[in-house]
């Protein structure tokens, strides 16, 4: 989820008349936002502690003169937030429901104030409440509030303010106050509470007499950097529309310090992750019957005019991909990665970054970059068996570790137009050997007119027969390569001698010649196990009471001795989600069960059930797809 601004509404399509610059077969474009290109303000969705202006992004900065509260941006001026934790725009709000507005206390204008709203007579004011949302940890030192100059005598002559650095919550995830001064009795018109620099996010104001006062403004001073901000960019749509694929990205970057001639040994960073998706609704939006607590799919508008226990989200994995990895950016220079994991083509692209620095010292984004160009096919699908064996009982190929094997590539594309490619690249584990390749279910050969091998897999290229709309077939690719990793995944990318962007395959149905419907291949170390099945190859933890636990049924044979056996959960780059259990069991039949699925995102996971005995040890591999 893009943080709470999507929840909040404010998130829209965003289409953008970018700086492109075309290479000469007119294929690849480039979008450049920052120095040479559009204003990051031009794609800016949530800023958090950041300056953001038309060349430069980094973490806000202020000298001791200037006010932090004319620096951010107020996004909600109401009686109270759903949420406190999510940094983003700033906010205030009093603990008082008369419908009248906060953005006086912080619009820079001192001519406008509170006026005569807590100065009714008659009416005790002790115990007003007004809380600042800073929406990021500011250095703050001093903070200062008054009335209007056309009526000084109503000033606060009894007060208590707090604060908050934003990072310690309570069990209600609401902040964790420390009390910063209380005053009994002031005879200053304007207030002044000068401390020691420390990080503030939540200034919480509160009065401590019944006299009627006035609020002009509040205002708030620091020196330094924020040391910890955010930016993530809007939906980016591009001109024309229409899905695309991603090819290159570069951050163009500078190390800034207050303090040039000091050693720059302190630990600063930006972090920049990206996504891709087919519209502008990373969450999917439903309704909970109170009754039967079942749940609906519904649109974001309905979403928003249900009270909080009729609702809740979940990320949309099937529209949108997950956060990448993060990239870690600590000194000036240039960073590329290449964008070949995202899915595509997908119409919207999206970033963020995560700035961590000191007072004195941060991370400056100068310009971001990145390369697409139109698909090559409205979809793709490809599956890879072991030759010899194209309907394994699993339903996942399954080779001997360490040891080559011939496997093949089928490769299925939806065309229309001018889609179309003339390449194709495997990722294989070191170098592997083609065999052949054909098309169509009478295999009629192709010929290659060159191919490129690396230690990380096959680029092949044959324009002599490329793969249009007007002449279609599956591709079938043989090749031997040896899996050297329990789980080997041979993803694939479509290829365009003519320079278009790669685009990546997805797994899927290819073909009814093969029988896997996945790129995933198993290693094993042999067979002495006996039977290993899932309850269910899909996993739906949505509380119907259907298919919620993932249950795990095997045999254990021809054991003399009780052996150590584990059954664990992974993700499919092998990282450890969950142990189901792990202990000494001797031959017999077990099943092992899993309540908490609920907890994992919905997607493709490995299920690993693992057996040492005194003088081996085995294993067996599954897949389970969990969807909600």
């Amino acid at each position: 989820m893009p943080l709470t601004a999507k929840r909040a509404g404010i998130a829209v399509p965003l289409v953008l008349t970018f700086l492109l610059s075309i290479d000469a077969g007119g294929q690849i474009e480039t979008v450049r936002i920052g120095q040479g290109g559009d204003t990051w303000q031009s794609v800016e969705l949530v800023a958090a502690g950041a300056q953001v202006t038309a060349d430069l992004l980094l973490p806000a900065g202020f000298t001791a003169d200037e006010n932090i509260v004319a620096a951010v941006r107020w996004t909600d001026v109401g009686t109270g937030p759903d949420e406190f934790i999510p940094e983003g725009g700033a906010r205030v709000w009093a603990r008082v429901a008369d419908g009248q507005p906060n953005n006086v206390l912080i619009d820079g204008n001192p001519n406008t104030s509170t006026g005569e709203r807590f100065q009714i007579p008659g009416q005790s004011q002790d115990g007003r409440i007004f809380v600042f949302d800073l929406g990021a940890s500011f250095p703050v030192e001093r903070i200062a509030f008054f009335p209007n100059p056309e009526d000084s005598t109503a000033f606060l002559r009894a007060y208590e303010i707090k604060v908050s650095d934003g990072r310690s919550f309570g069990a209600d995830e609401r902040p964790i106050y420390e009390t910063l001064t209380r005053v009994e009795i002031s005879n200053e018109v304007r207030t002044k509470a000068e401390f020691p620099r420390q990080l503030v996010r939540y200034i919480r104001l509160e009065t401590l007499e019944p006299n009627p006062f006035d609020i002009a403004e509040i205002e708030v001073f620091g020196r330094g950097f924020v040391p910890r901000a955010q930016y993530v960019s809007n939906f980016i749509d591009f001109a024309g529309g229409g899905g695309r694929n991603f090819g290159r990205l570069t951050v163009h970057t500078t190390r800034v310090s207050t303090e040039p001639d000091a050693a720059a040994d302190d630990p600063v960073q930006a972090v920049f992750q990206v996504r891709a998706g087919n519209d502008t609704s990373p969450e999917s939006y439903f309704q909970i019957d109170l009754e039967t607590g079942s749940e609906t799919e519904i649109s974001e508008e309905a979403y928003q005019n249900l009270i909080d226990r009729e609702r809740t989200t979940r990320y949309d994995a099937a529209n949108w991909s997950a956060w990448s990895n993060p990239v870690t950016i600590d000194s000036t220079g240039s960073y590329e990665i290449s964008l070949d994991f995202l899915p595509m083509p997908r119409p919207f692209f999206q970033f963020r970054f995560f700035f961590e620095g000191t007072a004195t010292d941060v991370i400056r984004i100068d310009a971001l970059e990145f390369t697409h160009s139109s698909p090559l096919a409205l979809r793709t699908r490809a599956e890879v068996v072991r030759v010899g064996d194209p309907f394994p009982p699993a339903g996942v190929a399954t080779v001997a570790t360490g040891q080559p094997a011939t496997f093949e590539y089928a490769l299925a594309a939806d065309l229309s137009g001018n889609d179309g490619f003339d390449g194709l690249r495997i990722a294989t584990p070191g170098t592997a050997q083609l065999e052949s390749v054909s098309v169509g279910e009478d295999r009629e050969a192709v010929a290659i007119d060159s191919i490129f091998f690396d230690d990380s897999g096959i680029s092949l290229f044959f324009p002599s027969r490329p793969i249009t709309a007007a002449s279609n077939a599956t591709l079938f690719v043989r090749f031997t390569a040896t899996p050297l990793r329990y789980t080997t995944l041979f993803e694939g990318w479509l290829l365009d001698s003519a320079g278009a962007v790669p685009q990546r395959v997805a797994p899927g149905d290819a073909t009814n010649l093969l029988g896997t419907n996945s790129v995933v291949v198993f290693g094993s170390l042999g067979d002495p196990l006996g039977r290993f099945e899932l309850g269910a190859g899909v996993v739906t933890p949505n509380g119907d009471e259907r298919n919620d636990d993932l249950t795990v049924q095997y045999d254990l044979v021809f054991l003399i001795e009780p052996a150590q056996v584990r059954v664990s959960v992974h993700d499919l780059s092998g990282r450890l989600v969950h142990t189901l259990l792990q202990e000494d069991q001797a031959a017999g039949s077990y099943l092992a069960r899993w309540t908490e699925a609920r907890k994992l995102p919905p997607g493709h996971y490995i299920v690993r059930l693992r057996v040492e005995t005194q003088t081996e040890t085995f294993e067996r591999l599954r897949i389970v797809a969990v969807s909600y």
